[in-house]
């Protein structure tokens, strides 16, 4: 076998794989498009597929606007009876989803690409609502969005978005019947 210098490299080459080790030929005479088989391949993005670019940032989003309606509802909890369990619920959860968005965000984004394009944060709309009812309308959006916003096969993300969901369902068990 022969060993080229790397100044070689981009000459008229034919390469074959045998096994896992690779077996370069010289043969001037071939077309320069052969030396292509000797260049190392472009890297691709995975293909998006069905998903929606704007999406996942939006799915992100609505996750920063739970955690800041827990944070408010957290603070607005008064001494009826039953308030410490929701007072001490809603922490627990606004610091769980808080790790778990970040996980989320992060994993995300080592895939794909940097969210750039977050919506604004308001809760004057949701601060009227009733904590049980906004938690419930939550889940439901999760469940609805993440079919548009993530790859069904991502299940690396889908696990994460899951338990944010069962975060979700513990913190409304604890808000309905823990007094």
């Amino acid at each position: 076998m022969q060993f080229k210098k790397f100044s070689d490299f981009n000459k008229k080459t034919k390469t074959r794989k045998i096994y896992e080790q690779e077996l370069t030929l010289e043969k001037p005479e071939e077309k320069a498009e052969d030396s292509k088989a000797l260049e190392a391949p472009e890297e691709t993005k995975p293909e998006v597929g069905q998903v929606i670019k704007s999406e996942p940032s939006k799915f992100f989003s609505k996750i920063f606007e739970a955690r800041q309606m827990a944070h408010v509802y957290h603070l607005q909890v008064k001494g009826d009876m039953g308030s410490h369990a929701a007072h001490t619920a809603l922490n627990e959860y606004y610091d769980g989803l808080l790790d778990l968005l970040d996980e989320l965000i992060e994993t995300y984004q080592g895939q794909y690409e940097v969210i750039e394009d977050y919506e604004t944060i308001d809760t004057k709309d949701t601060n009227t609502k009733d904590k049980i009812e906004y938690f419930i309308e939550l889940n439901t959006f999760i469940k609805d969005t993440r079919k548009v916003a993530f790859l069904e096969e991502d299940t690396h993300l889908q696990n994460i978005i899951d338990e944010i969901v069962a975060l979700t369902y513990r913190l409304l068990y604890k808000l309905k019947y823990n007094k």
